[in-house]
């Protein structure tokens, strides 16, 4: 409840009471990890430090602190002593993959892919499809120049582009996507992003907008779902690929939102991992992202989040048109090159899962 009444407060800008309820709550160990959590997003370091400090005064063996703890330290650039606390946690029962992941973050940071590599297997054998365990494996791979990134991520292969056809009842993409853009845009709330997310500079619809009766968008999902079944189908199972061993011709959706950036905005390098396919499919495009040299709001593949020294760290970019999907793995690293536009872009995004 405090987490959703705040980043609520943070959309609506109403910044003057934004944490506030959690002062006011009873300090338990929950409330306490929570706003460290969101001064963690307010990039409040010295605050976050003071939480953890106190919860592991009252615990020094408290393994949520101390992942926290190690969170802040990456923050501040601090990864040798990052990795050593995450290993501490690692050293005691009861280790997640998101552990793992976090301790492989620190070590990539700090020059080290074949630790990363360890500690990622490692994770992987709790959880073989962790999506950023597998997202963060392919990034150490490549670091080393192991030649199973390409075969983890598939960049030319697991990456397809979808151009659908108009759905029953319109001529053109070009008409259904004028109607569809304008109603989506009517469904976007007039508050900022969420902080928690990936995409600065514009918003996102609530819930499931899949199933939710909307007449236009449950158009555009019959011909996704027709893309879907075809990507499927010409995928290779292959039991022991982690994208592969998952094939399933009955597919679900884990969610499905339609995003809206505005001028400037973008989104982060990140991974969807409550997935197996993502997607993003466009349905109003700005003019000007016509231009392959700068690759203006472009839907880039490959480039981690950490900041790491890879040569040529975008590996596939893909331009938006009206009425294209694009599918992928969903642990495949992805971003937007920043919209330079005098219009918004507006999209649908869906993660699939097999049942």
């Amino acid at each position: 409840m405090h987490k959703a009444y705040n980043s609520l407060l943070f959309r609506l800008g109403r910044m003057d009471e934004f944490l506030a309820s959690y002062d006011r709550a009873p300090q338990t160990r929950e409330i306490l990890l929570a706003k460290a959590q969101a001064l963690s997003l307010q990039k409040r370091r010295d605050e976050v430090e003071a939480i953890y400090n106190a919860l592991l005064a009252r615990d020094p063996l408290d393994t949520g602190a101390l992942a926290g703890w190690g969170d802040n330290l990456m923050a501040q650039g601090r990864y040798q002593e990052a990795l050593a606390t995450f290993e501490s946690v690692l050293a005691r029962p009861g280790a997640t993959p998101g552990i793992f992941s976090a301790a492989s973050s620190a070590a990539l940071l700090t020059g080290d892919p074949q630790r990363a590599e360890f500690l990622l297997q490692s994770g992987l054998r709790l959880a073989p499809f962790d999506q950023t365990c597998l997202a963060l494996l392919g990034t150490a791979w490549r670091l080393k120049g192991d030649e199973r990134d390409e075969e983890l991520n598939g960049y030319d292969s697991f990456i397809r582009v979808f151009d659908l056809d108009p759905p029953e009842g319109f001529s053109s993409m070009e008409d259904f996507n004028a109607e569809l853009g304008g109603y989506l845009e009517r469904l976007h709330p007039k508050t900022d992003a969420y902080m928690e997310q990936s995409l600065y500079g514009g918003t996102q619809t609530e819930g499931m907008i899949f199933g939710a009766g909307h007449a236009l968008v449950e158009k555009a999902r019959t011909r996704i779902e027709e893309a879907i079944s075809t990507y499927i189908a010409d995928l290779k199972p292959n039991a022991g690929h982690p994208f592969l061993a998952r094939h399933n011709k009955d597919f679900r959706f884990a969610g499905a939102w339609s995003s809206l950036m505005r001028s400037c905005g973008f989104h982060t390098n990140h991974l969807h991992p409550e997935g197996w396919i993502s997607s993003c499919y466009y349905v109003t495009v700005p003019k000007e992202t016509d231009d392959p040299q700068t690759r203006n709001g472009w839907i880039k593949f490959g480039e981690p989040s950490l900041g790491l020294p890879l040569k040529d760290p975008v590996r596939r970019a893909v331009q938006p048109i009206p009425g294209r999907l694009v599918l992928f793995p969903s642990y495949m690293w992805h971003g937007t090159v920043p919209l330079q536009a005098n219009s918004p872009r507006t999209t649908i995004a869906f993660d699939v899962t097999s049942q």
